[in-house]
């Protein structure tokens, strides 16, 4: 059953992405150049500008296509002021893997804006890697690796894929299929979303964090996840017997707070989670990017923080917070309906896969950049929740929650779909947009 589910998103997948095409723009690389001029220092592209050569301008019009940029864009209104403002292309690479490393390269964007930057569009549109551009199955057969993205993922098509992996790679194909198993197969439909509803407030959404790869010639954009940043922070207060009880308010890390998040941070410890076992495969990947352990992070001593990637920022901010991780949302009252919005209480949160491919895609001390304007930061909208909501009356909901439950049980328990609930939970929203044209039909 559970393979169902699989092969069920993957399909849902291909439907998702031709239908976005025509509703938003993505990055494209651009043509490899037929000319490079190699110096000791700098590279230089025949008819193409340095990376760091390019104007303010000219990194501001890339930013707006690929949020890589974003780490590299020298406007003082995305960083804390009294801070750098921007960094440079060598800013970016990991400083404790050695030159030879092929993973060095990489480094994390935190792009907080909830609203584009030119003002005029919110909405989220994850972009996941695909297996052709992860540079460490490159000596896979093209077509095994676009099998795996869009097979259907039962159990039987699997180990026909890994029998034939195993008869041409031999114990070289050990790594990729742990993969497969331990991260690629909990794939699941991009989110794709223009608001978020919580409490009856409209959110804009459009949080992200980005996986890129600095290049010779471009920063390239491997991936792009929802992340929900902080909103909330909690102090103690007594009611009327003197018991004492936590209680929310909002805290948004903007203007006179604007120092919570350092512009620069790096991820210094990499944990694991009780849902998948830690093997010999496991501890030879953790080796080959630089470090990383099987210990699980535990939150106020009895919720766990699944793949917590630890983020330390840099010196040079002292007014950071230390401690917050990027990690699987697993709080009930943060709802996964929120991702891409700020909405945690400190931490990243990130969407189950999120949270396996980002554990698994990091190199220990890869640099984390996060930069927001602090009026596109928190965007609350002047709208009725309802003119928003797929379900407009509680019968409604349980309706799909009824059909839900009996039709994809298995999908119904992974995504905390119960039998009765609030029908404007953001878990049964995704779940109707996961599902939107199946059960639109079965309403007919």
């Amino acid at each position: 059953m559970k393979f169902i589910k699989w092969g069920i998103a993957f399909i849902a997948l291909i439907v998702t992405v031709l239908f976005m095409k025509g509703k938003t723009t993505l990055f494209t690389p651009t043509a490899p150049p037929k000319k490079i001029i190699v110096d000791s220092s700098v590279v230089e592209i025949a008819g193409v500008k340095n990376i760091d050569s390019l104007t303010i301008e000219e990194i501001r019009e890339r930013y707006l296509n690929n949020p890589c940029y974003l780490a590299l864009l020298k406007d003082s209104s995305f960083w804390e002021k009294g801070t750098r403002v921007g960094f440079n292309y060598k800013d970016l690479f990991n400083d404790s893997l050695p030159n030879s490393n092929p993973y060095r390269n990489r480094f994390i964007v935190g792009d907080f804006n909830s609203l584009s930057y030119s003002k005029k569009t919110s909405g989220i549109y994850e972009l996941y890697p695909s297996l052709t551009s992860l540079k460490e199955f490159s000596f896979i057969d093209k077509s095994i690796l676009e099998k795996i993205d869009t097979t259907l993922y039962s159990e039987a098509n699997l180990n026909n894929i890994y029998a034939s992996v195993r008869s041409k790679y031999g114990m070289k194909s050990a790594p990729f299929i742990n993969f497969v198993e331990k991260v690629w197969k909990y794939k699941i439909i991009p989110i794709a979303r223009a608001y978020s509803i919580n409490n009856e407030q409209v959110y804009g959404v459009g949080q992200v964090l980005v996986l890129c790869e600095a290049c010779k010639d471009t920063l390239k954009l491997v991936g792009k996840f929802a992340t929900s940043a902080k909103r909330q922070d909690f102090l103690f207060e007594k009611d009327a017997d003197g018991n004492q009880y936590k209680k929310s308010f909002e805290y948004a890390p903007t203007y006179e707070r604007r120092g919570y998040y350092a512009g620069l941070n790096t991820i210094t410890s990499k944990n694991w989670e009780s849902e998948r076992s830690y093997d010999s495969l496991d501890i030879a990947r953790d080796n080959e990017v630089g470090g990383g352990n099987n210990r699980i992070t535990i939150f106020d001593g009895k919720v766990e923080l699944p793949n917590f990637l630890l983020i330390e920022p840099d010196k040079s901010y002292p007014k950071a917070m230390r401690r917050n991780g990027i990690h699987e949302i697993a709080l009930n009252y943060l709802p996964r309906g929120m991702l891409g919005t700020p909405n945690s209480i400190g931490c990243l949160r990130v969407s189950d896969f999120g949270s396996k491919f980002f554990r698994w895609w990091t190199p220990q001390n890869t640099k984390l950049f996060i930069a927001y304007q602090d009026s596109l930061y928190l965007i609350k909208e002047k709208s009725n929740p309802m003119n928003y909501l797929p379900f407009k009356t509680q019968a409604e909901g349980d309706k799909f929650r009824k059909w839900i439950n009996d039709k994809y049980p298995s999908f119904a328990k992974r995504f905390d779909i119960s039998i009765d609930g609030d029908y404007k939970n953001g878990f049964i929203i995704d779940g109707y947009y996961f599902f939107k044209k199946e059960y639109d039909q079965f309403n007919k």
